[in-house]
């Protein structure tokens, strides 16, 4: 088992990020888990009283500069340091580009590549102080291939992708590992109810997931693993 760290993990009040929190909290570390759902993330403390580490919740919205800001302000001076990032929270439509209007391309890329770009700018330069630290981005498989009716999501995904390929080769000698995280279809409520009742079976878990995502962050301090791809058994959804 690591030493206790200090995790911020963001979209934690449900799906992936919900099951990301459990992961890290079962296994001693302090969690520090946001989203927009101030009653979801009062559950959160209850529900992981059984693991060895502690979760600390707050809401935020990552489309809000101040909010971000004050959101790393308020954790540093709760745990010190952080130690880990897990750029997780997201949003989409399924909607194809000409259905997709101005204000859902502006939400669903203000949250999944502006949002992810206020928290790790929050985030890194205490961790290059201390010549440390890792930043996990849950992208999605969506930003590698075509999945029509996703573009906008798609986009943000793809430029968050490039985004942090880029600060990995500015960081890398610095002591910072980043790791870009592709999943395919992962059954949360990020899908239509309709699609999670035909395709649950095929979906991969977020317990799952989250569990490779934890041993990712337990890698020796000489490696990284600059990329991970998760698909479904099956191959991709045809929704």
């Amino acid at each position: 088992m690591n030493n206790a760290r200090n995790v911020w993990i963001t979209g934690a009040s449900s799906g992936l990020g919900r099951a990301l929190a459990q992961e890290f909290v079962k296994h001693g570390d302090t969690v520090i888990a946001t989203a927009r759902g101030k009653e979801k993330l009062q559950t959160l403390r209850g529900e992981f009283a059984e693991g060895s580490g502690r979760c600390i919740v707050r809401e935020c919205d990552l489309r809000s500069d101040n909010q971000v800001a004050a959101t790393v302000t308020w954790a540093l001076s709760e745990v010190g340091s952080l130690d880990i990032l897990i750029n997780n929270a997201g949003v989409t439509y399924f909607k194809n580009f000409e259905s997709t209007t101005i204000e859902e391309f502006d939400e669903v890329v203000g949250t999944n590549l502006r949002g992810l770009f206020l928290t790790t700018k929050g985030t890194l330069p205490s961790m290059l102080l201390k010549g440390s630290g890792t930043i996990i981005n849950i992208l999605s498989y969506a930003g590698r291939t075509v999945y029509t009716g996703s573009s906008a999501y798609a986009a943000s995904k793809a430029g968050a992708a490039a985004m942090m390929d880029v600060l990995r080769a500015e960081t890398r000698q610095k002591g910072i590992k980043i790791v870009n995280v592709y999943p395919g279809a992962v059954l949360t409520p990020i899908w239509h109810a309709k699609h999670r009742e035909r395709y649950s079976e095929r979906m991969m878990k977020p317990e799952e997931v989250a569990t490779v995502v934890y041993e990712i962050s337990c890698q020796p301090a000489g490696m990284m693993t600059e990329e991970v791809v998760l698909r479904p058994q099956g191959g991709d959804l045809q929704v």
